[in-house]
């Protein structure tokens, strides 16, 4: 198995690991980006929408919604996250919404088969992102739309910086956090320019709310991209690690909480 391979494994099973809870509460900044994207987007009912790294479709069915006359396709590597997205859209009876497992390096569709893709928080874990905004690019229709989502440079401080140094703590080597790829408006805009997009919109959305107790923060580390690391840990130094950095989130609260700061950045780019 090449390396490229075994990334994309890993990312597969991490992501099928944390399927189920992927839509808690503490996780709500998933469904407020979506809303904001259609919002930003300014959809006509009659399009067709591809999500890429569509996770449990959250942004798909948010879509789907809106195009009662067209119809949206999810895409994702994680056969659990689909099972989770295609249960949700039976629940609210969205039939213009079809999820698919497959990888976005080899896209399985026509050239400019689709008015608009989306990718919310997902282009940032690929490792060649320049190949996989092609891809996107090739499928999407002249004048066309692409939008994609990502958190800024502080989203998640210090929370995330005192985890990964409780990580470390443990002899783990700690990664760097994928999403500081793209954390910026600049960066935004240089990786489009790589696949010939210049014209591109970056929203700011300062997402956040009241952090008042430590297991606010622990839901968040087990229902998403932290919990592949602690993964790597073995199960008696999970409990200790879970005690350890829960007793430091709990100093750093104090009785009044901290604001948790889950602002993103939105960019809608139109490809000529």
């Amino acid at each position: 198995m090449s390396e490229d391979q075994d990334i994309k494994k890993m990312i597969q099973q991490g992501f099928d690991t944390v399927a189920q809870g992927y839509d808690h509460p503490s996780l709500s900044f998933f469904p407020e980006t979506a809303k904001r994207m259609m919002h930003h987007l300014d959809l006509n009912s009659d399009q067709l929408l591809l999500d890429v790294c569509t996770g449990t479709g959250v942004v798909a069915l948010a879509a789907a919604e809106l195009l009662t006359e067209g119809k949206v396709t999810g895409i994702d590597l994680s056969r659990g996250m689909l099972e989770q997205a295609k249960s949700k859209a039976s629940v609210q009876n969205l039939s213009n919404a079809e999820f698919l497992q497959m990888d976005l390096d080899h896209l399985d569709f026509a050239d400019g088969s689709f008015d608009i893709a989306s990718s919310s928080f997902g282009l940032f874990f690929l490792e060649d992102m320049t190949h996989a905004l092609n891809n996107i690019s090739r499928v999407v229709k002249s004048g066309g739309k692409i939008t994609i989502s990502t958190f800024t440079g502080e989203a998640f401080s210090p929370m995330s910086d005192m985890f990964l140094q409780c990580y470390e703590s443990f002899g783990m080597q700690v990664p760097s956090l994928s999403w500081k790829r793209l954390s910026t408006k600049e960066l935004i805009q240089a990786q489009f320019e790589e696949v010939g997009i210049t014209k591109v919109n970056v929203h700011h959305e300062p997402l956040g709310y009241q952090m008042t107790d430590a297991q606010m923060w622990w839901d968040v580390v087990w229902n998403a991209g932290y919990r592949s690391l602690l993964n790597q840990l073995t199960e008696q130094q999970q409990i200790e690690f879970k005690e350890k950095h829960i007793a430091e989130i709990n100093q750093l609260l104090g009785e009044e909480g901290v604001w948790f700061n889950t602002e993103v950045l939105i960019a809608v780019a139109e490809k000529k």
